[in-house]
């Protein structure tokens, strides 16, 4: 019996540029919840880059952000998080600094601009992303001495960075649109989150349903009971699902949630 509910958010819940949930999502999602099932939104967003339909129309009781290094209460509050290594945000920071990469860190509740403020908001907002939650510490550059970092983005020339992997065994990383790259600690993804999910709502991993799109959700769709790729979804994300449903605007979500009976 499914008793909680994971879903990302872009290309699943939204389609990527969009603003609001597809409509036989909600419908769905609300019938799942009269039945007494958890819903929780998995996304490699930050709290604050949230599509504000998602809060209003999902209302999940859970939020797993920055993927999977962040679990939040369904006001927001962070009450579990992953983050870098202090030596190596230092040494990301330091040679990010040295290459001149534009780039900026995650937190649990902010996003912080560490050099080149301008060229990184160029390159990062676009129509679903907004500049309003990007503030700028290039002046200091310390806002991780006082707060967790979760996830480094950087942007180089040709995605250059990805090398860097080579360096820092302990950490993810993960390509991004244009010449983007993020890293977070290896501690942390989406399917380690929905275990501590589990474990805060005492279910098993059978009792859960994941539905996603993307590289960053293969773990979270292999560890759950029933792990549903959308039909937009990319090779990956299929091949780690049980299922694949039809395209986020061909009502996805509603038709895999029917298929298994959920609704």
């Amino acid at each position: 019996m499914i008793k909680a509910i994971f879903l990302d958010i872009d290309d699943t819940l939204i389609k990527y540029g969009n603003y609001y949930v597809e409509k036989s999502a909600v419908e769905a999602i609300n019938q799942a919840k009269e039945k007494g099932i958890i819903v929780i939104v998995a996304t490699g967003r930050g709290y604050s880059f949230l599509h504000q339909d998602v809060k209003d129309s999902v209302k999940p009781d859970y939020y797993i952000t920055v993927n999977g290094t962040c679990i939040s209460d369904k006001d927001g509050k962070c009450i579990i998080n992953t983050p870098i290594d202090k030596d190596d945000i230092d040494k990301l920071i330091d040679i990010c600094l040295k290459r001149d990469y534009p780039f900026g860190i995650k937190f649990p509740n902010d996003f912080m601009v560490y050099h080149r403020y301008d060229d990184f908001i160029g390159q990062y907002c676009n129509k679903a992303i907004s500049k309003d939650n990007l503030h700028d510490n290039t002046l200091t550059k310390d806002y991780h001495k006082s707060f967790p970092p979760l996830d480094l983005f950087m942007y180089s020339k040709d995605k250059e960075a990805m090398k860097l992997k080579e360096v820092f065994t302990d950490l993810n990383f993960c390509e991004a649109y244009g010449d983007g790259c993020e890293c977070w600690s290896n501690k942390a993804n989406k399917g380690r989150a929905i275990q501590q999910v589990c474990d805060l709502l005492n279910i098993s991993l059978d009792q859960c349903m994941a539905f996603g799109d993307a590289g960053n959700d293969v773990e979270m769709l292999q560890m759950c009971g029933i792990g549903v790729c959308m039909g937009n979804g990319k090779e990956m994300a299929k091949k780690a699902a049980d299922y694949i449903t039809t395209d986020i605007d061909d009502d996805g979500i509603y038709n895999a949630l029917k298929h298994f009976d959920i609704i």
